[in-house]
């Protein structure tokens, strides 16, 4: 047994002894040779799609909705200036814009009034009586169709306050019913209906001046 342990112990050194020299003398490490480089499979290129054709008598692809982009603009962009560079009468480009309201994001609704109050003459600026009580519409064209009513006749600038004033949940209620009972010089808080008569009286005293 100690014989075997002698044998084993004086094999391990010469092997210790053996790779200490090879280092010493420089002998050159073995070399493992690179793996092959995988095969590269060339796919050829698709052919570009072709256009599709146009079949005639085929319905017409409906118009995307206005808050979609063309070209970099969004479309309710595109349509306001195809309305303002159009030959129609100033008052038929402010119908042409307001036709197109309800279809607009709010951005384009507030833009499009802007527009329309500077189109729309008096004798024509209760058209946007509907609009304004529509409370879906954007706050921010509620805002500019109502106050632009301020500058004008007490016609149009009565019956669009009324308007606002009794439409539920519109953004320019208090405002156009503090305004409006500082015209009138009255308060008849909710009662619609001697707001009303008292609108109409002021108007027929007006016409009788």
């Amino acid at each position: 047994m100690r014989s075997k342990r002698f044998f084993l112990g004086f094999a391990l050194v010469a092997l210790a002894l053996a790779l200490w020299y090879l280092g010493r003398s420089g002998a050159p490490a073995p070399v493992i040779a690179p793996a092959p480089a995988p095969e590269l499979t060339v796919v050829p290129a698709e052919p570009p799609a072709q256009p599709t054709a146009v079949v005639p008598g085929k319905p017409a692809t409906p118009e995307p909705p206005l808050a979609m982009k063309r070209d970099g603009l969004a479309l309710w962009e595109i349509k306001i200036d195809e309305a303002l560079r159009s030959n129609a009468e100033t008052p038929a480009i402010a119908q042409m814009l307001l036709q197109q309201i309800n279809g607009m994001p709010g951005e384009g609704q507030f833009a499009s009034a802007r527009h329309i109050v500077n189109l729309l003459p008096d004798k024509d600026y209760l058209t946007v009586l509907p609009y304004v009580q529509n409370t879906r519409l954007d706050p921010g064209f509620q805002e500019v169709i109502v106050a632009e009513s301020l500058n004008r006749s007490d016609e149009v600038k009565l019956p669009v306050l009324l308007a606002a004033a009794r439409t539920p949940n519109h953004p320019m209620a208090e405002i156009a019913k503090s305004t409006l009972g500082f015209l009138l010089e009255n308060n008849f808080g909710d009662d619609w209906g001697r707001w009303e008569a008292a609108v109409k009286e002021a108007l027929a005293k007006k016409e009788n001046q």
